[in-house]
């Protein structure tokens, strides 16, 4: 089966297989949730080391997971899963700011202020967020997540393999820099939730006049409308109950347009409302019915991170790559550009700063004096030693001399 643009859905097994898969990657954070996202270079921590409680050294064995008929052999002892759970989800009316630590937290990321990829997905950002920032008033929204189960990494004991840490440049080489970005991505994967969600988010620009209460006034009718249990839109209208008469504006460029359940994108008054389902078979029916389709394909509607920096803690180089990272997800140039974009991150100094000059003479004078009369021509090595010989004036005492 495929999904709205073609690309093939995976089965409740081969999701599972995916997600296990996924646990221990790379993953480069500039991009929304994808399992086909994590970086095939392998898993960055040795699964096998992890210890768990009570079973230290436990080798591979079959992971079934819950909620699904699905198991995945050959699993490392260093992954385990739990079973998900349903919850409906709303949020406050906040800042541009404020929403992205938010989605920021959800992915392990606390304290983290800068977008990820997932929230620039989520509310159809597609520019740079200090003007997306500038062009935002608010953002809120309400959804249900239908979790079916968790993989996830045992955290306590958590070690780089010693290849990713041979791999790490320790100068500031901005080639090397961007070479391990693109193989080893900003961050490692230690945890996979997979289900479904169905979501309603609410945009409101600069121009809107509406108040707070307002906006979530009318986020609370629009959720209320969409995850009606009962209520069926005409296959194929793209959400014509949720635009509910406002024009369509989203095309191939969108962020929208790229996820893989399109997501419907209606702007109103300024008033941006955008709807996503996340996983399942979505062909424009009712919640309900949407909601009897995730078993059989799942998809995943959320991760956990850790930063790749955190697990470098001592290594030569770790500063810099900390900076190469931090400037790739504040401005996400384009992976093929970064290399780039890096050369002209470190500023360069043509003149000693003050402070800099030690106190003390720079060069060593030099033994023997010495005429240059060209730049790059040879020098006139001058002997000073006196001269004994009573025939020669005191002015020819200087030579002979030698050309080097």
């Amino acid at each position: 089966m495929r999904g709205s643009f073609g690309a093939r859905r995976m089965t409740a097994q081969e999701a599972a297989e995916a997600a296990v898969a996924a646990v221990g990657c790379g993953y480069d954070l500039t991009g929304d949730l994808r399992l086909s996202r994590a970086k095939p270079a392998g898993r960055l921590v040795d699964m096998d080391a992890l210890a768990l409680p009570g079973r230290p050294g436990a080798a591979a064995r079959d992971l079934a997971l819950p909620g699904v008929p699905a198991a995945v052999a050959c699993v490392p002892a260093g992954i385990v899963a739990d079973k998900g759970e349903r919850t409906r989800f709303r949020s406050d009316v906040l800042s541009f700011s404020q929403m992205a630590e938010q989605v920021n937290r959800s992915l392990s990321l606390a304290g983290n202020k800068i977008p990820s990829g997932a929230f620039n997905a989520m509310f159809d950002y597609r520019g740079c967020w200090h003007r997306d920032a500038a062009s935002t008033r608010s953002l809120c929204f309400d959804g249900r997540s239908v979790e079916l189960y968790t993989v996830e990494a045992v955290r306590s004991q958590l070690a780089l393999r010693e290849q990713v840490k041979l791999d790490l440049p320790p100068f500031w080489d901005p080639p090397a820099l961007a070479e391990f970005i693109d193989r080893y991505g900003t961050h490692v994967v230690v945890g996979v939730k997979m289900g479904g969600k169905d979501v309603v988010c609410v945009k409101q620009l600069k121009g809107s006049s509406l108040t707070q209460s307002d906006v979530q006034a009318r986020l609370k009718k629009l959720a209320d409308d969409k995850l009606s249990q009962s209520q069926d839109g005409p296959a194929g209208d793209d959400g014509s109950r949720l635009a509910h008469g406002i024009n369509g504006n989203f095309g191939p460029g969108s962020a929208a347009w790229q996820s893989f359940r399109s997501p419907v994108v209606s702007n109103k008054d300024d008033i941006v409302c955008i709807h996503i389902r996340r996983g399942g078979v979505d062909s424009g029916q009712s919640h309900g019915k949407w909601l009897s389709t995730i078993t059989d394909y799942p998809d995943v509607i959320s991760m956990s991170f850790v930063p790749i920096t955190s697990l470098l803690t001592g290594v030569r180089g770790c500063g810099f790559l900390n900076h190469a990272v931090n400037l790739y997800l504040r401005y996400k140039p384009p992976i093929e550009e970064l290399q780039q974009f890096l050369e002209f991150q470190v500023p360069r100094h043509w003149a000693p700063e003050f402070g800099e000059l030690p106190l003390c003479l720079q060069r060593r004078k030099n033994s023997l004096p010495s005429l240059q009369f060209t730049l790059m021509g040879p020098k006139l090595h001058v002997n000073t030693a006196k001269n004994s010989n009573r025939n020669l004036s005191v002015s020819c005492r200087s030579i002979p001399a030698t050309v080097r």
